[in-house]
């Protein structure tokens, strides 16, 4: 392979000139396909190397800690990936993770929302680095289910249940209330009436929050979660009558939100509701805590400072509110890139066709399945990979996410090449784990590879290990 990094003895990753930029050895292809594997060209304003970012004073746990390499700012990810393509010694997929990433995405929410204290969302990625290198940084932590607690124990034993845990989740088991209750932590959050009385029996002590139903003009925009006015007010005085510690709301606006008007329309209907929880007749509960949930845009800083902004207005500073949040892909999503190996491939893929499949009557409606299958058959060549639908890419399915594509040669090629309609498979045996059937790719080899970049949320965390197959080396870098 040609154009190796080397890496020092303090494991530093450098930029040498054997590697251009990255123009002979990594090239970007545009899917056009259904399955929305794409490249999209970022124009974005880049957040993560501003002053209030750095992260330079954190050598010691990166490196000694977290076993990372220092990467310089100027080496760029295709040089990356290609010296860590050369330290494997096997053909398997891996992933490369910058843990700094994780740290200034913490120090730009202090910048922009310094009044709000984020939980991380464990559900977004629930990996122990992860866990550990936001503990380091004292975020908390959002845990859905006994499992989720588990493991932010297992990584942090000597957590502060009491301060650093929300069981967050509206509906639960009553076993795991019994097992949140039993480690200390102290807040969770209800939408109906069933729940309190679950609370009043196995976890009398608890600091209670209300969750509230988002609406947009009047629209309901979650059907599983949530309570209305009318219900909130029922709530309010069920909690009275059973004497339950009701300290606050909470609400989720949905992922990647960036409308200000959702927003603003929630946090009235939030103060709403803190100041009808005051009168008699609802309770005179004093809420204290308001929980503005997740959801928040990759692209951070206008939203945080139009939340900020609502904020300051609605819930002034003097009030003494205190202020939480539970994001989760605004930490990890740009942290990752998947490197995938092509471990087969099959040219000619045109001459697989039968006769039959060729033949369709003019009046015969195709439907989008046979459409896609279609395009499978009239492409030139397959490749199959070793992740898949079942693994990285469930996002596809699941979170509808568009994934960056980029090819890297294990020997490089300088003359110019043909591009070809080509299908990207996973490695199962089932024919739906197909990523791409149609991207357009230039003649690739098996032992080339195709690396993903941004795949930190939502992927691992839903990832299966169907037919044996799931990725599961990493390894670390971190930029100062």
């Amino acid at each position: 392979m040609e154009g190796n990094q080397q890496i020092t003895s303090k494991r530093q990753l450098k930029l040498i000139q054997a590697v251009k930029a990255n123009d002979d050895s990594v090239e970007n292809s545009l899917a056009t396909t259904s399955r929305n594997l794409q490249i999209i060209n970022h124009q974005d304003k880049d957040e993560s190397n501003n002053d209030y970012t750095y992260v330079g004073h954190l050598e010691d746990f990166f490196e000694n800690e977290m076993g990372a390499y220092h990467v310089g700012n100027e080496v760029s990810n295709a040089s990356i990936v290609r010296h860590f393509c050369s330290q494997m010694k096997t053909d398997d997929a891996f992933y490369i993770v910058d843990l700094s990433y994780f740290v200034k995405r913490y120090l730009q929410w202090l910048h922009y929302l310094p009044r709000v204290k984020p939980y991380y969302a464990v559900k977004c990625n629930p990996n122990k680095f992860i866990i550990k290198t936001l503990a380091h940084q004292d975020i908390g932590f959002d845990c859905a289910s006994a499992e989720e607690l588990d493991l932010v124990l297992a990584t942090c034993p000597s957590i502060n249940c009491e301060k650093k845990i929300i069981y967050s989740h509206p509906c639960k088991p009553i076993s795991h209330i019994k097992y949140f209750r039993q480690h200390h932590v102290q807040m969770t959050v209800i939408d109906n009436e069933d729940e309190l009385f679950k609370i009043k029996e196995h976890w009398s002590d608890a600091k209670v929050l209300l969750r509230l139903k988002i609406t947009k003009n009047g629209n309901s925009m979650s059907t599983k979660f949530g309570a209305n006015q009318y219900q909130i007010i029922k709530l309010l005085k069920l909690a009275k009558q059973l004497n339950i510690n009701l300290v606050g709301c909470s609400f989720h606006v949905g992922s990647q939100c960036s409308d200000r008007n959702l927003y603003e329309q929630t946090l009235q209907f939030a103060r709403k509701i803190f100041d009808l929880a005051t009168t008699e007749e609802c309770g005179g509960f004093k809420f204290t805590i308001l929980n503005i949930g997740g959801g928040f845009p990759v692209q951070f800083s206008e939203v945080a400072e139009m939340i900020q902004d609502m904020i300051d207005k609605l819930f002034p500073e003097e009030e003494g509110i205190q202020l939480m949040s539970e994001p989760g892909r605004y930490f990890t999503s740009e942290s990752t890139m998947l490197i995938c190996n092509i471990i087969a491939r099959r040219t000619h893929n045109k001459d697989y066709s039968s006769e039959e499949e060729e033949e369709v009557e003019c009046h015969t409606r195709i439907t989008k399945e046979e459409d896609e299958k279609d395009l499978i058959r009239k492409a030139d060549i397959l490749y199959y990979i070793n992740d898949g639908i079942y693994g990285t890419f469930n996002a596809i399915i699941f979170d509808q996410k568009l994934f960056y594509v980029n090819y890297m040669r294990k020997y490089m090629k300088k003359e110019e090449e043909q591009e070809y309609k080509s299908v990207i498979f996973g490695p199962t045996c089932d024919g739906i784990d197909c990523i791409s059937n149609s991207i357009s790719l230039p003649l690739l080899n098996i032992g080339d590879y195709l690396w993903f970049s941004n795949v930190g949320s939502y992927t691992n965390s839903c990832a299966t290990s169907f037919n044996g197959f799931k990725t599961k080396k990493y390894f670390f870098i971190w930029r100062s």
